[in-house]
């Protein structure tokens, strides 16, 4: 486990230090709460030991911006037997339990609390696993970023209501994990999380897939199935790539959502179920209703609201987080979690991370497994599988380009930004839709 201690005493501080790590946990500590807080922006962990008095920034304090900012971490708070009611008012706030640390305070005490804990997050995860379909929510890692912070703050608006969401941003950007988030935060958190890859399946078993089928239905059905929308009433059915969804399965879907009514294929029976439909996809929307593969009237109903995936070029802040995390998970059984050295970290930062998270875990995962060192990852480990970012080139030192040849560059900067959502990027430049595809047809840019 993770965990942050944060005493402005040096005794108190190494005593829970040491208890702590004769359990096998992984221990930073620091010795003011400002010092704390500033470790959490940086730093991922399970649990936090703070004191309850402390000069400048005190424990309830801490208590507060955790439970803010990092709901799943758990804080203990530390308080003198004259205490004891503040110490209340911190549990009030957000801290899951209090150790008093008049006498007998020792590492017994702390090591008692620590495995009340651990039983207590395990149930936690037994809970999600069996009600998310396996789910771990603590593999969601909340950034400090400001792109990321604005999207969270966005899913606790949007989560509540039972309007469709349609996510949109780059592959491997984590939209999946933001569907699953919207999920946990609804009010069908307690309902099923069903996700299909409207890409993955065949055109042809989509619709058995979604709407189950009858007995006799086609050759192979021997036995009626129900389907992904049956398996989801009560929840959310999440479709990824919805871009790739064929045009009769549009239909369907759309009479859905109108009526929350289906047919499962083969059958007469008209069958009901509430299901709060999730969409992602990364493609441009948009640019395939222009091209009649996407029905207008489908794309008003899927986008009530549209949230934005920032890529991974756009949260570097989060860098820290997401490697720490990623080390925590793949940490063996007995062994001592990794962590990043700055060098490493200042390279990681360079480069542009086209798979984004998932290109980043498996980047973390190929240097853990193909190395034998125990200590801080390293810039020559990470430069072992991570290709060089090429410098920038400065202004002065480039060669005078042609107007076109600026506007080419800018129209892909812009585009890249907006993840290639061409059209964010056309009302950026200030150009219609129309225009922006002429130009990228001229310039032979493509998303």
């Amino acid at each position: 486990m993770q965990t942050l201690i944060i005493d402005d005493e040096e005794f108190v501080r190494l005593m829970v230090e040491q208890a702590l790590r004769e359990e096998g946990c992984a221990v930073q500590s620091v010795g003011s709460g400002q010092q704390g807080l500033e470790r959490l922006r940086t730093a991922t962990f399970d649990c936090v030991i703070t004191d309850l008095r402390m000069p400048g920034t005190d424990g309830r304090a801490v208590v507060r911006w955790v439970k803010e900012h990092q709901p799943d971490v758990d804080v203990i708070v530390l308080t003198g037997h004259g205490d004891v009611k503040d110490a209340v008012a911190a549990i009030k706030d957000g801290a899951w339990d209090f150790l008093v640390k008049d006498t007998p305070f020792d590492g017994a005490t702390v090591k008692s609390a620590l495995a009340k804990l651990r039983t207590v997050r395990g149930l936690r995860r037994e809970n999600l696993a069996a009600r998310h379909g396996g789910y771990r929510q603590d593999a969601i890692v909340a950034g400090v970023s400001q792109a990321w912070r604005t999207l969270y703050a966005q899913i606790a608006q949007v989560a509540p209501s039972q309007a469709p969401v349609l996510i949109q941003g780059e592959t491997g950007s984590g939209k999946e994990v933001v569907a699953r988030l919207l999920h946990a935060q609804s009010l069908r958190a307690d309902g099923p999380f069903i996700a299909v890859n409207c890409g993955a399946v065949s055109r042809e078993l989509l619709e058995s897939e979604l709407f189950g089928y009858e007995k006799g239905a086609f050759t192979g059905a021997t036995t009626a199935k129900p389907g992904l929308i049956a398996a989801a009433d009560g929840g959310s059915l999440f479709l990824d790539e919805i871009g790739e969804m064929p045009g009769p399965m549009q239909v369907s879907l759309l009479r859905f959502l109108d009526r929350n009514e289906y047919r499962p294929v083969g059958s007469t029976r008209t069958l009901r179920a509430d299901v709060r439909i999730i969409c992602a996809t990364n493609r441009d929307i948009q640019e395939l209703v222009l091209q009649g593969r996407f029905r207008d009237d489908l794309l008003y109903r899927v986008n009530t609201v549209t949230l934005r995936v920032p890529s991974l070029r756009e949260r570097h802040a989060d860098l820290p987080a997401l490697v720490g995390h990623i080390l925590s998970s793949l940490r063996m059984c007995g062994s001592t979690t990794r962590t990043l050295a700055p060098e490493a970290l200042e390279h990681l930062t360079t480069y542009r991370w086209p798979g984004n998270v998932r290109e980043l875990r498996n980047v973390i995962e190929r240097i853990v497994l193909m190395s034998p060192h125990t200590g801080p990852i390293t810039r020559e480990e990470v430069l072992h599988v991570l290709p060089h970012s090429p410098p920038s080139t400065r202004p002065d030192d480039q060669t005078l380009l042609s107007l076109d040849e600026i506007e080419r560059q800018h129209i892909d900067r812009v585009l890249h930004a907006n993840g290639g959502n061409k059209t964010k990027a056309a009302h950026i430049l200030h150009i219609d839709y129309k225009t922006l595809l002429t130009k990228l047809k001229k310039y032979n840019l493509s998303n």
